[in-house]
C-alpha cells in the first residue's frame, strides 16, 4: 500500500504542477506575452515525468492485478492507509479534469491566435477573397492564391 500512496502522491504532485504551469500559459496567451516559450519549456518535463510516473502506476498495477487504482483500492481491506490512498485518487482524477479544461483553453487561445496572425499576414499582402470565400484570390499581383488561408 505504501507503494500506491507514494505513486498517488506524485501523481497528484505532477497534475498540480501542470495544472499551475497550463494556468500561467492561459495567462501568457491572453495577455499576448513572450513568456509561452518558458511556460512550454517548463510544461515538457512535467509532462515526461508524469510519462514516467504513468509507466511505474502500470507496472504497479500489473504486479498486483488490477485494471486501474480503483479496483486495487477495492481490494484492499479498509484501513487507515487504503483511506489515504483514496482519497488523493480522488484528488487526481479532479486535477486531471481540471488540466483537460485549461488544455481545451489553451487550444482555442492557439488555434485564435492563429487565425489572428494568418489573417493580418492577409491583411499585409493586400489578398482579399472573393465573395463566395472558397474562390481563387483576387490580388494586385500575378499570383492567384493567397498565403494563408484565414477563415475569420
Amino acid at each position: 500500500m505504501d507503494e500506491a500512496i507514494a505513486l498517488l502522491r506524485e501523481q497528484n504532485a505532477l497534475c498540480y504542477q501542470l495544472l499551475k504551469l497550463f494556468g500561467e500559459l492561459t495567462e501568457a496567451l491572453k495577455s499576448k506575452s513572450l513568456a509561452m516559450t518558458e511556460i512550454t519549456q517548463k510544461i515538457e518535463p512535467a509532462i515526461r515525468q508524469l510519462n514516467k510516473n504513468s509507466a511505474s502506476v502500470q507496472d504497479f498495477l500489473h504486479r498486483n492485478s488490477a485494471a486501474n487504482f480503483a479496483d486495487f483500492l477495492s481490494a484492499q481491506p479498509a484501513d487507515a492507509k487504503t483511506a489515504v490512498a483514496a482519497s488523493l485518487l480522488k484528488q487526481t482524477g479532479n486535477l486531471q479534469a481540471q488540466i483537460k479544461k485549461r488544455t481545451a483553453s489553451v487550444s482555442r487561445l492557439t488555434k485564435t491566435g492563429s487565425a489572428f496572425v494568418e489573417f493580418n499576414l492577409n491583411v499585409l499582402s493586400q489578398t482579399t477573397a472573393k465573395s463566395t470565400y472558397g474562390s481563387a484570390a483576387e490580388t494586385g499581383s500575378q499570383r492567384g492564391r493567397r498565403i494563408f488561408d484565414a477563415n475569420i
